[in-house]
């Protein structure tokens, strides 16, 4: 279930059965201030300082509705006055009072009671009240038993007291006092918790007793509760329990907190409010901090809350309820897909404005940068009006920029800032549908021009095209120097001023910085090649010359390092071993080109063409093979790292035994691949790629995932990766069998339908809501794997490994598990009709609630110790408490 409440609210739930009915149990959680202050303090801050307290080896809260209201108190007990021997404690919460005496450190002298020593504070836990060990009522307490000290034995007395029960003699029996807590195994609680017996166990399991007296979850001691719910206004005063203050007073914040539920029936989703009870008061008057548990329970249909979608929670003022349609309208505007992220962070709606702790400043930062660049803009405004109307011309009639620029956005507010993102969005649009709109005009009236000067626009088109940009870039720098010399020369001859160019000429860091612009264009071209327009092919002569002087060098074993082969025709050649380190061969044909063991680390094979290429053992790390047509070429034993396969088309292409670390395939077509024995010790991400028929047998992946990826029929047999994740694939009729992942997943409804996993090694592998109907799972190692929600209608799973296994609502339809080992797996909630469990070890597994269809066999299964109740009934309507 997905929880949505305001940031001061601790939710904790909890599922429970009573008397045949099923209830989520609700409980709210507010960190207030005591004393004089109004204010609440966030989820995070309740649990911190809950954590550091010495109740915290208890919980805080279990989830279980109480049918009575109670206050605890934590802490210690101060002596303000003169006498420091002993105090009077006591609280007052509305119209509960009590009073306790804390005594100095006293003991039996004879018959008599010692001089109490002087304290200055005293924990108020059980172990200072009457009780000891042989006291189930307080076996943490003091009085009872002699202790050793000095040599002799002495009898401490109880140093926490009710006054009504003070200690007069030694042969006195006392009574245990406190304000905190008591203990859920002591009598106190114990004798109300209801009778678990056989029938218990046979018709209610694991619902609490039929005949349970529900005050057993209240932990206060009896003198600290009410039958009626607190208020939340009620006043409240603290005597001798904070350490500066003998008088702690106040009144509780007047809050309270509403909850809804979401809840699923039937296909339909009802938005259901849960009525809560402020029934505990926890206060810490030491730290001047107070805990207030609301509770609640509503009717559920699955015993997990499976059908419970949200739970909202909010915090209102007594005097200022708000209707539970406002409650909806939150719930919709945080679940927004658009804006739901901003509006969680609004407050203010799930809780009383006063109390709202912003989560972030919207106050304006100053930024000197931004105002000198505004006022440097300003100023170009005046000075172009002015050069305007110095035309003569009228700078408002359209002419010019007006003096101001558009006025700042002012966000002091949540709504201002989801206002403004809403306008950004509309101004995109807009700004966008206007450019192209002036784009199609200029050319238009460029156009124009050229028709009526009878010039070719043919080229400019061509060129905003794209289709003159083509290959890779021409250098510009040893050409402009070259150019600036003639320049430098021609102004001589003609006795001109050519200071200027000398002086650029002789600036080496220039020309430097040009030779570097050269760089960079090329390294852009390299990344980027693929997604420009193809370049040409080299045609006639001048391919057959090139293709000669290949050939001929490489008979010398010359080296193609950095060559530009953009365009040639290399097909058929024999290039084994060449050296093509960070060769340019966009658009180059290596139709049957031989390429064994050549290295083309680094090259640029953009749009090239590979058809029955041989590349076995060659290197392409970080090539560029992006958009390149690749067919029945062999990579095997080749090193792949960090190659570049987007858009590449890629056909009946064998890569075993290839290292494919860093190898990206965004947006290629991937046809009948063999990437079996492949390798990689860097993430291998497949997104979106269609995988039918590809091969991964025998692959070795260090960390690899497939996100909605087709790959039915392909072979992932005996291939092992380290980590995995497949991520709603489908994979009808695919082969894992033999696969090894260490740590994976099949997630977010994969369909699997007909699978092989035979023999696979997928311990604690997640295929929770994938389609497995059909799928084989036998002799396969799946200790710990989660099954849940699975369908599973007809799967094989004889002589599976599946101890700790999870079947959690799967439907095993006709499924095979005879010889499997489940045990300790859980099956609850699982449909089974004709399951075949013969001879399987059930040895403590879980069968609750499963629902069966008949035809189910146990023949020779080993059931010692299985859980079959609680046995599956149809929902009904909840039962509360009394």
């Amino acid at each position: 279930m997905k929880v949505i409440k305001a940031f001061p609210v601790s939710l904790v739930t909890r599922c429970f059965e009573f008397r045949g009915r099923t209830s989520l149990g609700v409980s709210a959680l507010l960190m207030v201030a005591m004393g004089q202050a109004r204010k609440l303090w966030t989820e995070k801050d309740l649990w911190t300082f809950w954590a550091t307290r010495a109740e915290a080896q208890w919980p805080l809260e279990e989830g279980m509705p109480r049918v009575r209201s109670e206050y605890l108190i934590s802490g210690s007990a101060y002596t303000h006055g003169k006498d420091r021997t002993a105090c009077a404690v006591a609280a007052q919460v509305g119209a509960l009072r009590k009073q306790l005496i804390v005594h100095g450190e006293r003991y039996w002298d004879g018959n008599a009671i010692s001089p109490a020593q002087a304290f200055a504070s005293l924990p108020l836990g059980w172990s200072h009240a009457w009780g000891g060990p042989a006291l189930p009522e307080n076996p943490l307490g003091m009085g009872m038993e002699d202790h050793a000290l000095d040599g002799h034995r002495i009898r401490l007395l109880p140093r926490i007291e009710d006054p009504r029960f003070a200690l007069n003699s030694r042969e006195a029996v006392g009574m245990p006092a406190g304000f905190g807590p008591l203990d859920g195994m002591w009598p106190q609680r114990a004798a109300k918790r209801g009778t678990y017996d056989q029938r218990w166990m046979t018709e209610e399991f694991p619902a609490v007793a039929s005949d349970a007296d529900w005050t057993t979850f209240n932990s206060a001691p009896e003198d600290q509760q009410q039958a009626e719910p607190f208020k939340g206004d009620e006043a409240y005063a603290f005597h001798n329990l904070h350490p500066t203050q003998p008088l702690l007073q106040g009144r509780l914040p007047g809050l309270r907190t509403r909850v809804f539920v979401t809840q699923r029936r039937a296909g339909e989703e009802k938005f259901r409010e849960v009525r809560m009870r402020f029934n505990t008061l926890w206060c810490f008057p030491d730290a001047e901090r107070a805990i207030l548990i609301f509770q609640g329970m509503h009717e559920i249909a699955e015993d997990d809350g499976a059908d419970v979608v949200h739970v909202l929670a909010g915090i209102e003022d007594l005097d200022a309820p708000r209707p539970a349609a406002h409650y909806l309208q939150v719930r919709d505007k945080r679940l927004d897909k658009e804006n739901g992220a901003l509006e969680s962070l609004r407050e203010d709606d799930l809780m009383p404005a006063d109390l709202v702790v912003p989560l972030f400043d919207l106050t304006p930062i100053e930024n000197r940068a931004l105002v000198r660049g505004q006022r440097r803009a300003e100023a170009e405004r005046v000075a172009a009006r002015a050069e305007v109307a110095s035309y003569g011309l009228d700078p408002d009639a359209g002419h010019a920029p007006a003096v101001k620029g558009p006025p700042q956005p002012e966000v002091k507010t949540l709504d201002d800032l989801i206002r403004l993102r809403a306008q950004m969005e509309t101004q995109r649009i807009e700004l966008n549908a206007q450019a192209e709109k002036d784009k199609a005009a200029m050319l238009a009236d460029v156009k124009k021009v050229f028709v009526e000067q009878n010039k070719d626009f043919g080229p400019i088109e061509r060129e905003m095209a794209g289709l003159e940009t083509r290959g890779p870039p021409k250098p510009f720098a040893a050409a402009l120097v070259e150019d600036f010399r003639k320049f430098v020369e021609l102004g001589k001859a003609h006795k001109g001023d050519v200071r200027e160019l000398e002086d650029m000429l002789a600036d080496e860091k220039l020309i430097a910085q040009w030779h570097d612009g050269d760089k960079k264009q090329l390294q852009a071209y390299r990344a980027m090649a693929h997604y420009q327009h193809a370049a040409d092919g080299v045609a006639g002569k001048a391919s057959t010359a090139l293709r000669a002087r290949v050939s001929a060098h490489h008979a010398h074993k010359g080296s193609f390092a950095g060559w530009d082969l953009t365009g040639a025709n290399l097909s058929g050649l024999d290039l084994q071993g060449a050296d093509f380190q960070g060769a340019l061969l966009e658009s180059a044909n290596l139709t049957g080109t031989l390429l064994a063991g050549a290295n083309l680390c680094d090259a640029v094979l953009a749009h090239a063409t590979l058809l029955s290429t041989q590349c076995q053992g060659a290197r392409f790390d970080r090539a560029n093979l992006g958009a390149a047509r690749i067919e029945k070429c062999d990579f095997g034993g080749a090193s792949l790292v960090g190659t570049g396969f987007q858009k590449s088309r890629l056909h009946e292409v064998r890569l075993r035994g290839a290292k494919l670390d860093g190898v990206r395939f965004d947006e290629a077509v991937m046809v009948a691949l063999d990437f079996g024995e492949a390798t990689s010790e860097a993430m291998l991400l497949f997104f979106r790629r269609d995988l039918r028929g590809c091969s991964f047998a025998g692959a070795r992946f260090a960390q690899c995932s497939f996100v909605e990826c087709e790959l039915g029929g392909a072979d992932f047999s005996q291939a092992h990766f380290a980590k995995c994740a497949f991520v709603s694939v489908r994979a009808e009729r695919a082969s894992f069998r033999g696969l090894r992942i260490a740590s994976g997943c099949f997630a977010q409804h994969c369909v699997l339908t007909g699978t092989d996993f035979d023999g696979a090694q997928l311990p604690n592998i997640s295929f929770r809501g994938a389609a497995l109907a059909g799928s084989r799972f036998m002799q396969a190692q799946l200790q710990g794997a989660d099954f849940s929600e699975c369908d599973l209608a007809q799967a094989d799973f004889r002589q599976a490994d599946l101890r700790q296994a999870r079947f959690v609502r799967a439907g095993l339809k006709q499924a095979q598990l005879s010889a499997a080992n489940l045990q300790e797996a859980v099956f609850q909630h699982a449909r089974l009709e004709a399951t075949d469990y013969r001879r399987a070890n059930l040895f403590q597994s879980d069968f609750a609630r499963v629902r069966l269809g008949g035809g189910e066999r146990f023949d020779d299964a080993l059931i010692t110790r299985m859980r079959t109740y609680p046995r599956h009934r149809p929902p009904a309507g909840a039962t509360s408490p009394s």
